[in-house]
């Protein structure tokens, strides 16, 4: 696991706390938006690699 610090403007902080009034804490909130915005930047990244050769991989039907 990595520990990241997150600097939350002034100007974000209501919006962000009102937007996490049902997350179990501010913090919470925060991880699983992160998690979600992980997921489709690994695929740009992935994507971005162009067509991979995987002849002979995984299953075989």
């Amino acid at each position: 696991m990595s520990a990241i610090t997150l600097r939350i403007p002034d100007s974000m902080d209501k919006a962000l706390r009102e937007a996490a009034a049902d997350a179990p804490s501010l913090n919470d909130y925060i991880l699983r938006a992160l998690r979600r915005q992980m997921a489709p930047d690994a695929a740009h990244e992935l994507a971005a690699l162009g067509t991979l050769d995987l002849e002979g991989e995984g299953d075989a039907r």
